[in-house]
């Protein structure tokens, strides 16, 4: 599993640039989660559209009128790193790190191998 560095920037190149007016975006570039993002999601329940939508806008800093307009794939993406945000507010992949850093056994966390390499035969 890659370690995500916490203090770099992510980028996702949308497949359908997004329009407002005479501004155009063709990529959203995610920063650094920080609390300020959590609390921005945090009128609505967790795991719902609504909660992923708000902390999307925060994490990316654009507004929602903009991207209301994305597609589907797009949306897939920016949930890959949206949900890995999320996860670090819950300690989720602190967990997961210091559970296969003690025992080398990824599985001791409660969270599924990431790739079938590293799963074993039943």
């Amino acid at each position: 599993m890659n370690k995500i560095d916490p203090f770099t920037t992510e980028t996702v190149e949308l497949r359908r640039p997004l329009s407002s007016g005479e501004r155009t975006i063709e990529k959203l570039v995610f920063q650094a989660p920080t609390v300020k993002d959590l609390l921005a999601a945090g009128q609505y329940p967790e795991a719902s559209i609504p909660f992923s939508f708000a902390l999307l806008s925060s994490l990316c800093g654009e507004p929602s009128i903009i991207l209301q307009k994305m597609i589907p794939e797009d949306w897939a993406d920016c949930m890959v790193i949206v949900n890995r945000s999320y996860q670090r507010f819950c300690g989720t992949i602190n967990l997961f790190e210091k559970k296969q850093n003690e025992s080398g056994n990824p599985t001791m966390a409660g969270i599924p191998p990431q790739n079938s390499s590293e799963t074993s035969a039943a």
